[in-house]
C-alpha cells in the first residue's frame, strides 16, 4: 500500500523526475526553526536493544513488515515498491535502525507531505499513468539534525570502543600465518604479523573492533580466498604461494567491508555529512523496482 498523499500545512511541494518544481511551496524560516529548536529524542534500537548489539529486525516506516537488521536493502526495496518512499543518501545514515524508528513515529503523528518532497513520475503521461513518490532527505532541517545526532552518537560509541581495546591486556589471538598464539594487548599480534609476515593492516591505535576484523580475515583465508585480489584457490598451499609470490599479503583497499574497522572512516563520515546537500530529483534511482 502506498503512503497516503495527504496535504499538510507545511507541504514541501511537487517535483517532476527531471527536477522541475510544480507548484512548490518552500518551508519557511519559521517552519525550519520549529524543527530544530526542540532536542531530538532518539529511540532505542529494535526490541529495546542498543544498535551496538545484534538487532533482530528493523520495521518498515509505514507497516508491520520487518526485515533482519543486516538486510537493509530489502527493507528499502519494500518501502519503494509498497509505499513509494525514497530515502536520500541512505549510506550516510550512521544508525539505520534508529533512523527508521524515529521516522516511523513521526509519520504516525503527521502526514508524510509535512516532511517529504513529492516526485511525480511520468508527468507527461496521461493522468492515470502518473504516480507520486516521496523523497525524505536532509534538506528538511529535522532530518539533517537527526542524521548529525546519529553520526555523533555512533562516533562516541566507536571512540569508547577504541579506547577500551587500547587498554585491554586480556586479548587472545592466533597468527593467521604461523598459528602462534599471542596474549596481552592486540598490538602484540598485529605487530608480529607486520614484522614477521609482512602483513600490515595499519597501526593498532587506528583500528577498532579488532577481534571482529581478524575473524573476518581468517574466514576468508579458511575459504581459500586471497585477501588482496580475492580470488579463490583449490587448496591452502596454492593460496599461500600465490600471496607470497604476488606480494598479496595485504587487504584489498577497494573492499568497503573493511571501512568499519578504521576509526578515521567515522571521523571523515561525520565531516562529509555536513557538506552533503539533498540529491537532485533527476538522480534518484528507482532500480529496486
Amino acid at each position: 500500500m502506498a503512503a497516503p498523499l495527504t496535504q499538510g500545512p507545511a507541504t514541501r511541494g511537487e517535483e517532476d523526475v527531471d527536477g522541475k518544481r510544480r507548484g512548490a511551496r518552500v518551508v519557511s524560516n519559521e517552519d525550519s526553526k520549529d524543527c530544530i529548536l526542540e532536542p531530538l529524542s532518539l529511540p532505542e534500537g529494535p526490541g529495546g536493544t542498543t544498535t551496538s548489539e545484534a538487532s533482530p529486525s528493523v520495521p518498515c516506516i509505514f507497516c508491520e513488515e520487518h526485515v533482519p537488521a543486516t538486510e537493509q536493502d530489502k527493507l528499502l526495496k519494500h518501502m519503494i515498491i509498497e509505499h513509494k518512499i525514497v530515502i536520500a543518501d541512505v549510506k550516510l545514515v550512521a544508525d539505520f535502525p534508529r533512523y527508521i524508528l524515529y521516522w516511523r513515529k513521526r509519520f504516525a503523528e503527521q502526514p508524510i507531505t509535512d516532511f517529504c518532497s513529492v516526485i511525480r513520475i511520468n508527468s507527461t503521461a496521461p493522468l492515470e499513468e502518473q504516480d507520486n513518490y516521496f523523497l525524505l532527505c536532509d534538506v528538511l532541517p529535522e532530518d539533517r539534525v537527526l542524521r548529525e545526532e546519529l553520526q555523533k552518537r555512533r562516533l562516541r560509541e566507536i571512540l569508547e570502543q577504541q579506547q577500551q581495546e587500547r587498554n585491554d591486556n586480556s586479548f587472545r589471538g592466533i597468527c593467521m600465518f604461523c598459528n602462534e598464539e599471542f596474549l596481552g594487548n592486540r598490538s602484540v599480534l598485529l605487530n608480529h604479523m607486520a614484522r614477521e609476515h609482512a602483513f600490515n593492516i595499519g597501526l593498532p591505535d587506528n583500528i577498532v573492533n579488532c577481534s571482529e576484523f581478524l575473524r573476518t580475515l581468517q574466514k576468508k583465508l579458511n575459504n581459500l580466498q586471497c585477501l588482496y585480489c580475492e580470488k579463490t584457490f583449490r587448496d591452502k598451499n596454492t593460496l599461500k604461494d600465490h600471496m607470497r609470490k604476488k606480494q598479496h599479503r595485504r587487504i584489498n583497499p577497494k573492499n568497503r567491508e573493511y571501512d568499519r574497522f578504521y576509526v578515521i572512516n567515522y571521523l571523515v563520515s561525520l565531516s562529509l555529512h555536513s557538506k552533503f546537500d539533498c540529491i537532485s530529483a533527476n538522480k534518484i534511482s528507482l532500480r529496486a523496482i
